[in-house]
């Protein structure tokens, strides 16, 4: 624009008498790697390889990937031109392909290129706005318009100035030569608004590139009492299980499961349950700290970029806690004890029992205590009685349609052994609860940055399009007791409105009434 301005000033000033030759200057050959630049930082480029990005997560829709669970049924239903096609082209594994990757790379160079070579243009709106003009710079605006109007030009100017700062407008003043000019404009950011469109692609891209490089995933399943340091994973390579593990950088222990039933009495299925809830504790040597934490259904726990989800369990049962009868077999009231799972409790008389393990439907086979099947037929606990003298013994506690089949067998001696210290232990209870919980794993350090990237993206695209770069001048002339006015102003976007609001802005300078358009 201050070209259009310097040349129709320097047209009306110079008297041209005779043609002039000037020699024509040579156009200055491109390096190779200037070509190569221009290439690589030019728009078309840009929009180029995001329609061939788009197209690839297109593929990615339509074909299953090999580590999505179902996919070898899909793969089996494949025609062997299918396999052979999609397999070579790796279809099935596009996001971790080496032209996924390419591509991303190439785009992320573009649009880095693309704002180095744009920006210092851009910038100038911002830092440098144009505060005086002339007529004819003026005429040349999108929008222009003259007016005649006394009194002088200062006052005039001043008070353009106030009636386009209640419209929203910077206004500043400048004077150069007796020529007084108006300048106000509004949202100069919205000229940089596409840069933040730039920053949020690469924000995304980087996040892509963290999780397909660095992120993994996979389950660990874990039992009260024990812990692990590693998840395994497993996936599928075309029609071939592949199986891995990972190391986590700290220690999870299992302290408690729980099972919340729609149904006690039902059970334990997917159907039957509310919630699974699982009691973990980090140990982190590394931190030198430890962190109690719960993992249940719709509510994950993350720790140093570890998330943890509550997947599965093992639906064979167990009991969260049993409760002991302990009933004299010479008659007399029973002692009930409570006993949660891998703990144990102080009975007097008797010393500590502790409860060892659990049988749904209690068998025995080959001489050792086994479970026919998962679901709780016959439930019977396996405990272990530790006498004040320190002796260990082990004992069950069976249930009450089975207790009197055992307690009624004795020895050479007409005594039962499985008796502890006189009482006959029968199970009276017990919380349902299965007999462990698989938690999946995932690490993804890219997550945060690719939520980052679409908010920044959101935010930045309704700048863009929903705000624009507006504005005005006012250049005044002096003469005599009146000053005649040059009114000009452009917007970089949405035209029809910004037309409306000129006039309106007009209006105002001028001492008359109007609508405030935006």
């Amino acid at each position: 624009m201050s070209t259009i301005e310097s040349e129709a000033e320097a047209g009306s000033r110079v008297a041209v008498s005779k043609p002039s030759v000037k020699a024509k200057p040579q156009k200055k050959e491109e390096s190779l790697v200037d070509k190569v630049l221009a290439l690589l930082s030019s728009v078309r480029l840009g929009v180029t390889m995001l329609v061939i990005l788009l197209l690839c997560c297109i593929v990615g829709m339509l074909v299953m990937q090999q580590d999505v669970q179902g996919f070898v049924t899909y793969y089996e239903k494949l025609t062997p031109s299918q396999k052979v096609i999609y397999g070579s082209l790796d279809f099935f594994n596009i996001y971790h392909s080496w032209y996924f990757a390419l591509l991303l790379e190439l785009t992320g160079l573009n649009i880095i290129l693309a704002s180095i070579d744009r920006f210092p243009a851009a910038w100038q709106y911002i830092r440098h706005p144009k505060l005086k003009a002339s007529p004819n710079f003026i005429r040349a605006q999108m929008f222009s318009t003259e007016a005649e109007t006394t009194g002088t030009a200062q006052q005039l100017a001043e008070s353009i100035r106030s009636a386009w700062k209640k419209r929203g407008l910077r206004a500043r003043i400048s004077d150069e030569s007796g020529r007084i000019t108006v300048f106000g404009q509004r949202n100069s950011w919205n000229r940089i608004g596409a840069y933040f469109v730039h920053v949020a692609l690469l924000t995304i891209f980087t996040g892509g590139f963290l999780t397909t490089h660095f992120g993994a995933g996979g389950m660990m399943e874990l039992k009260p009492g024990e812990t692990s340091s590693s998840f395994v994973s497993q996936k599928m390579v075309l029609n071939q299980s592949q199986t891995s593990k990972s190391t986590l950088p700290f220690e999870v222990e299992c302290t408690d499961i729980q099972w919340k039933p729609v149904k006690v009495d039902g059970s334990l299925d997917a159907n039957n349950t509310v919630d699974w809830l699982t009691f973990v504790n980090i140990k982190d040597n590394e931190l030198k700290k430890q962190t109690p934490a719960l993992v249940h259904l719709n509510e994950p726990f993350d720790y140093r970029g570890y998330r943890f989800f509550q997947t599965a369990f093992l639906p064979v049962g167990h009991a969260r806690q049993i409760t002991v009868s302990l009933v004299p077999a010479a008659g007399g009231p029973a002692r009930d004890v409570t006993i949660a799972r891998n703990s144990s409790t102080a009975v007097e008389g008797i010393g500590s029992v502790s409860f060892v393990d659990f049988f749904p439907d209690f068998t025995i086979e080959d001489g050792k205590p086994t479970t026919a099947s998962p679901d709780y037929n016959n439930p019977v606990a396996q405990i272990r009685v530790t006498s004040p003298d320190g002796t260990a013994r082990g004992a069950f506690a069976f249930n009450s349609s089975m207790a009197d089949e055992f307690y009624s067998k004795t020895d050479d001696k007409g005594e039962n052994p499985l008796l502890i210290g006189g009482y006959k232990a029968i199970l009276s209870g017990f919380e349902k609860v299965p007999r462990s919980h698989t938690l999946a794993v995932q690490y993804d350090p890219g997550r945060r940055p690719v939520y980052a990237g679409f908010l920044m993206l959101v935010v930045a695209l309704c700048s863009v399009f929903f705000f624009s770069h507006q504005r005005m001048w006012a250049v005044l002339e002096p003469a005599d007791s009146k000053a005649r006015v040059f009114f000009g102003g452009n917007t970089n976007r949405n035209r029809p409105a910004f037309e409306a609001r000129f006039n309106s802005l007009v209006e105002s300078a001028m001492g008359k009434k109007g609508n405030d358009h935006e």
